[in-house]
């Protein structure tokens, strides 16, 4: 098995320029964004600073649907994955397209997270399918695929799910770095965070994300309320549950099973704009930086974000 050159060259905007306009926009929020995890009152009310936005979609090279993300293991880079073809995509944080890996049509189809882990692999789920694809991204591409229905505890979340819609899966996934475990959600009928072994053998745990755990929103009802995307917090040991139609981002503890919201909005010209059609989350905590990525046609976006301060 040959190993490939996985990065092309670094993105002509340095993560030292997106540090440079966080500090500019925001003296001394750096320190601030990582004092201890103090309640999250003031998340609820403020809205997000941009520091930069990019063009992503590129129908030629199949990205033209963007869903998930999830930092690489190279500085400078992004895992993503689109429903328009099979492959694994390589963003710079500049937005720029880089390397793909094509993926067996049969095993590519439908994809919706991403999550990189230590060990060089990319964990890759498959909403219809139920499934997640451990991809190793060298030539030949190395893919085992996972079904959850395999891991043991799977009858408990079956049961659950009785009534659950087939567009209606797992749609996103992240890795805790530290302990290895991965983290799933399921999009609905119910909302349901599923937390897995690092070995993927297992569904440890199986936590409803209802109401009563602070999943609401005043834009849609409780039945239509989604989550589309997923990020791991290592400073706070909290998730950053991303929500397309709610248009906002639940931090969800889990030894608290609560949950706070920031709004997906941010000040432009004067003006309250709103991040539409938010599907992939990444937080680059040691730079304080909150990638957003939008499927919205030709219109799709990487959003880059200060983590707001608490």
């Amino acid at each position: 098995m040959a190993e490939i050159k996985l990065f092309p060259s670094k993105p002509e905007i340095s993560r030292s320029f997106f540090i440079l306009r966080r500090l500019a926009f925001a003296p001394g929020l750096l320190a601030a964004a990582f004092l201890p995890w103090a309640g999250l009152a003031c998340a609820e009310s403020a809205g997000l600073v941009l520091v930069d936005r990019f063009k992503v979609a590129d129908k030629s090279e199949g990205f033209s649907e963007p869903s998930g993300l999830s930092l690489s293991s190279a500085e400078g880079f992004l895992w993503s994955v689109s429903d328009a073809e099979p492959k694994l995509h390589l963003l710079g944080i500049d937005g720029a397209l880089g390397n793909s890996f094509k993926l067996p049509s049969l095993k590519g189809s439908d994809l919706e997270g991403v999550a990189s882990r230590k060990d060089g692999s990319v964990l890759v789920l498959q909403e219809t399918d139920r499934s997640i694809l451990v991809v190793h991204p060298t030539d030949p591409i190395q893919l085992t695929t996972v079904p959850l229905a395999t891991l043991k505890g799977y009858s408990d979340a079956a049961e659950m799910l009785v009534g659950n819609p087939l567009n209606k899966g797992p749609e996103g996934i992240t890795v805790d770095p530290d302990t290895g475990r991965v983290f799933v959600v399921i999009e609905g009928k119910p909302r349901l965070l599923l937390v897995l072994s690092p070995e993927l053998t297992e569904i440890e745990e199986i936590t409803p994300l209802d109401r009563e755990s602070g999943f609401m929103s005043d834009r849609v009802n409780d039945d239509e309320l989604d989550v589309s995307g997923l990020a791991w917090s290592a400073s706070s040991g909290v998730l950053w549950i991303l929500s397309d139609k709610g248009r906002q981002i639940f931090l969800y503890n889990p030894e608290t099973r609560t949950a706070e919201t920031i709004e997906l909005t941010y000040m432009k010209d004067g003006d309250r704009k709103v991040v539409k059609h938010p599907e992939g989350i990444a937080l680059d905590e040691p730079n304080g930086l909150l990638y957003i990525l939008t499927d919205d046609a030709e219109k799709s976006r990487l959003y880059v974000f200060d983590i707001p301060e608490f």
